[in-house]
């Protein structure tokens, strides 16, 4: 399969109000890719293609829309609401010159940004489970998150990521149209397809175009990568922490968060979290965001 004329031009805003409309994804596949995307680890990139890159778009609109005040947070209904938690305690300046730089004409491959302050970065994927209750939590906590959005688990309701992108606090990344978790078994037509395929999707619906890939699973291989060149995005985005229902899984043997770390969620509801909701696994992820002395920022902003 071939990609024609991908359009990057993001002058223009166009909004879907479409509803439940698409391909909805069966409850046995949903299972599947709850069971097997947070399987993913932080792997030595493999070197790309010589395969010539398009050009970066210009005009990019990947960030959050425009992150208001977080003044006004309340601190007495996230107690209330949330389970005792507290708001986080604000972010410090991103650096006048982002720690990792990124290039169309070879994405760079990270799952952590260097950095000293106590500050880590929460992703989360796919889009199987679109629970309400959770973009009232990201209004009130008022905090970034990137979500990387799969065509085939967000095209039963597009609108329900358009409110989350209207927030505020949301960017929007590219996470392939159908989620294959065998990418590099695909051919390299097909690797396109995927990656500059969810681009126009994504431009088309929510007026953004995406300059950070993640691959489903976290599965890629030289021809991902040259794919990802060739559809103008600019960096292949890994992870070193997952959470699960309640406990985060770590990369490392010390159980600890570090300064930088990009942690891993999904889009998951009671059937895919043994009855809990996403707003649950979200107060759990803050906790142990908290209690370990960290605040989160929004990665676009340093890489």
């Amino acid at each position: 399969m071939e990609i024609a004329n991908i359009v990057t031009d993001t002058g223009s805003q166009r909004w879907s109000r479409r509803r439940f409309l698409g391909g909805a994804v069966s409850v046995a596949a949903l299972g599947s890719f709850a069971a097997a995307c947070g399987g993913g680890a932080d792997r030595p990139a493999s070197a790309p293609t010589s395969r010539a890159p398009a050009s970066p778009p210009s005009g990019t609109s990947a960030s959050p829309r425009s992150i208001p005040a977080t003044s006004g947070v309340d601190a007495d209904l996230i107690r209330q609401r949330y389970e005792g938690l507290a708001p986080f305690a604000p972010a410090p300046a991103p650096p006048a010159v982002k720690p990792i730089t990124l290039s169309a004409s070879g994405p760079t491959v990270f799952s952590h940004v260097p950095m000293t302050d106590k500050v880590v970065f929460v992703t989360i994927d796919d889009g199987i489970e679109k629970d309400p209750n959770f973009i009232q939590m990201v209004r009130d906590f008022q905090i970034p998150i990137t979500i990387s959005l799969a065509d085939v688990l967000i095209s039963d309701d597009y609108a329900y990521f358009e409110k989350l992108y209207e927030t505020g606090y949301i960017s929007i990344q590219n996470h392939t149209v159908t989620h294959p978790l065998d990418m590099p078994g695909l051919s390299a037509s097909r690797q396109l397809y995927e990656i500059a395929g969810q681009q126009e999707k994504l431009r088309k619906e929510y007026g953004v175009t995406p300059y950070i890939f993640r691959p489903p699973g976290g599965n890629y291989d030289a021809t991902t990568i040259a794919s990802a060149s060739e559809a103008g995005l600019k960096g292949v985005m890994l992870w070193k922490e997952t959470m699960q229902i309640s406990d985060m899984e770590y990369q490392t043997s010390a159980h600890r968060l570090k300064p930088g770390d990009i942690i891993l969620c999904h889009f998951r509801g009671p059937a895919q979290l043994d009855g809990e909701t996403m707003v649950r696994m979200m107060i759990r992820l803050y906790k142990h965001i908290q209690a370990q002395g960290f605040t989160v920022a929004d990665v676009t902003k340093y890489v």
